[in-house]
């Protein structure tokens, strides 16, 4: 089978996870180190509510919102979602959240003749516009695919059929990749 695009989730595949960024938000919270000590999917013994979400009990934006809410109560502020994620990602070099291995993958790809593509499910609604905008490595794909605007989150089948829409590919020309197997097999559906 030959294939013509590589679709790429973004938070995990291309950015950092917020579990990564652990120690580096502990620094700039002036937080004892390992206070954050819960691990997604690095560990997911030591977060249960990671659990919970994979199980599809809770939502992303509710596991989120719930480590927000518990990060804020350790500096002793009423934290957001949006102010946790703006914790862990603004201020930062571009090359201290962007995986290089990511960096240099779309180049590859893309020097090779294929489309490159982002399928996410709510960028903009965790970090805003306009830290998307000051992204470069954003600027480097054909076509991103956001839940915030679709509404339609993976692993519905429905968000997979837009962003290989957008691809103007067949769903067989395209290799999608995603961090979170719930995901991956939400994309099986949509074949």
């Amino acid at each position: 089978m030959k294939y013509s695009g590589l679709m790429l989730d973004f938070g995990g595949v291309i950015l950092k996870t917020p579990f990564e960024m652990h120690r580096l938000i502990e620094k700039k919270l002036n937080l004892k180190e390992n206070t954050l000590n819960w691990y997604g999917p690095f560990d997911p013994k030591s977060d249960l509510l990671w659990l919970k979400m994979q199980a599809n009990k809770i939502s992303e934006q509710d596991y989120w919102r719930e480590k927000s809410r518990l990060i804020g109560n350790l500096i002793g502020k009423h934290w957001t979602l949006r102010d946790y994620m703006s914790c862990c990602y603004h201020g930062f070099q571009e090359s201290d959240i962007i995986r290089k291995e990511a960096r240099e993958a779309i180049i590859k790809v893309k020097e090779s003749g294929l489309s490159v593509g982002i399928l996410t499910n709510e960028i903009e609604y965790f970090h805003g516009k306009e830290w998307m905008d000051a992204l470069d490595i954003l600027k480097n794909v054909e076509y991103l695919v956001d839940g915030s605007r679709t509404k339609v989150l993976k692993p519905n089948y429905r968000a997979y059929q837009f962003a290989i829409e957008s691809s103007g590919l067949n769903a067989n020309e395209i290799i999608f990749i995603d961090d979170q197997i719930r995901n991956v097999n939400g994309v099986k559906k949509s074949r």
